[in-house]
Formats: C-alpha cells, structure tokens, sequence
C-alpha cells in the first residue's frame, strides 16, 4: 500500500516566504515614490545639486526595485525544485531537517 501524501513543509514555508516577499517588494516599488515624485516636480529643490540627488534617489529606487524582484525570482525557484505533497516519511524527514520548526 502507498504511503500517505502530505503537504511539503519545505514548499508551505517557502510560499509563506515567497508571499512576504512579494509583500516587501510591492512596499519597496513605492517607497521612494513620493521624493522622487517631489524631486522631478521642481516644487521642492531645484539646482544642479538637487538633479544630481534627484538623479541618485532614482537609481537607489531602480536598484532597490531589481534586488526585490530578484528575490521573489529565487523564492520561485526554489519553490519549484520542490513539490507541493511528499509522504509522511519525506515530510517527518524535512521536518527534521528544517529543525523541528514546520
């Protein structure tokens, strides 16, 4: 007779992860908005040094962007590298593995 299918603890915790992930990214897809917002309506600081600091508010924004979505990209992959059910011995195996904490 098979053994039982489970959930993978490894998956359940990664898609928790992945959804935390997701959660930071959209924060940090807004979180320079609003200066730069500021910054490009020339209401607030206007001069060479204010388009230079403008100029580099963007590129961190842009930057920070990319490492977010980079981050959600690996959660996915390595979400796919494991399934979703697994037996109960698998599943009791990677308990241990992660410690004890899925």
């Amino acid at each position: 007779m098979a053994e039982r299918m489970v959930p993978n603890p490894r998956h359940a915790k990664l898609k928790l992860l992945l959804m935390e992930a997701d959660n930071w990214a959209r924060d940090v897809r807004q979180a320079y908005q609003p200066a730069s917002s500021a910054m490009r309506s020339g209401k607030v600081w206007t001069g060479p040094t204010a388009t230079r600091w403008g100029d580099e508010l963007e590129d961190r924004h842009h930057r920070l962007r990319r490492l977010a979505q980079h981050l959600s990209n690996a959660i996915e992959d390595e979400l796919r590298r494991h399934p979703a059910m697994v037996t109960e011995s698998q599943a009791e195996a990677i308990r241990r593995e992660l410690g004890g904490n899925a």
